[in-house]
């Protein structure tokens, strides 16, 4: 059997997703929860992980006795309208702000610039993320592990409680594995094959379900009919601070909707008119070459964001656009190629 693994860093309690439930209980209700309503957020542009680790992650401290609502940090984007519709579970309401002293967890990030406005100066009980660790510390309760899903970890925390996970939130959480692993193929690791097959199981959902679903997520997320270039931009877009400098990333899938010089010149033009020259500004965009391979276009916009995706990448393919041979994911690869450039 596994063990258990409980390492004490700083202040923060960091758990592997396995363990006795009066553990996991014990632990939990030692948070400072007060008196007032718990918030629960996902990041800024959230997705469809983003939603469902919060939504999800929300009902299980309920069910353990700490009153929590999720809510959004912005407007849900089109993949998640699109699952929740076709799931049918309701969507948290947006509140883009905290006030100072709420109490809030948050789900699938651990970066103050992905955070809800008001974040520095609330109390924040938990974090529950699959991306390496960011900068929000002093957060007595944490679990950040690098797999394929934060909606995996919150139904692993469910049978760290002993509480089962009924059909509504099986729902949710299947719908949280399914978009930000691609159906299993994007960082997928046995813990979220397992998730979601035992998820699937549970709603008597077979492969062809699970894959005309994925299907119809894939093609809402890259959807861009009807919104502005900027809109367009925005949809996908994550902010970090690296050596001090303000960067924001937004990611794109071109998916042949339009010819792809004027797909790129739309993205170009979008980050030309955000930047105000305090921020670094660039973009990644899915596509796949003359010969069926995926690649990824790399966009960049000012001077300073040009030396650093030229350092990255090389010779741009045109101006504003770099190029690379292969498809690239914005947390594991550019993230980490921009923060060592920019050092």
């Amino acid at each position: 059997m596994k063990l258990i693994i409980a390492v004490l860093l700083g202040s923060s309690l960091l758990l592997s997703c396995s363990g006795p439930g009066n553990e996991f209980r014990y632990q939990t209700d030692a948070l400072d929860w007060g008196t007032d309503t718990c918030l629960v957020y996902g990041h800024k542009a959230p997705d469809v992980d983003a939603v469902a680790s919060s939504i999800a992650l929300s009902r299980l401290m309920c069910s353990l006795g700490h009153y929590c609502e999720p809510r959004l940090a912005g407007p849900a984007n089109r993949e998640t309208k699109f699952v929740s519709g076709r799931l049918g579970f309701s969507l948290p309401i947006v509140q883009e702000s905290v006030l100072p002293g709420t109490r809030i967890i948050l789900t699938d990030h651990s970066e103050y610039a992905q955070s809800v406005n008001g974040v520095k100066e609330a109390k924040v009980l938990q974090i529950i993320d699959h991306h390496p660790g960011g900068d929000i510390d002093g957060v007595p309760f944490v679990v950040c592990d690098k797999i394929g899903a934060a909606s995996t970890l919150v139904w692993e925390l469910y049978g760290k409680a002993g509480v089962e996970v009924d059909n509504a939130t099986a729902s949710v959480l299947l719908s949280g594995i399914l978009s930000d692993t691609h159906f299993l193929t994007k960082n997928a690791t046995q813990r979220d094959s397992t998730a979601l097959l035992s998820l699937a199981a549970q709603l008597d959902m077979g492969a062809e379900q699970l894959a005309e679903l994925s299907k119809g997520m894939s093609e809402a997320d890259s959807d861009y009919s009807g919104m502005s270039d900027t809109e367009m931009y925005l949809d996908d877009v994550r902010d970090y601070v690296m050596s001090g400098r303000q960067v924001r990333i937004g990611s794109l899938d071109w998916a042949g909707h339009e010819a792809l010089d004027a797909f790129l010149d739309r993205v170009l033009g979008a980050m030309h008119s955000l930047d105000d020259g305090k921020t670094l500004y660039f973009a990644k965009v899915d596509a796949r070459a003359d010969d069926g391979t995926a690649v990824s276009y790399i966009l960049y916009s000012g001077a300073e964001a040009e030396k650093t995706a030229l350092a990255c990448f090389g010779k741009p393919v045109r101006e504003g656009v770099c190029r690379s041979s292969r498809k690239i994911n914005r947390k594991y690869d550019l993230v980490p190629m921009l923060t060592k450039a920019l050092e």
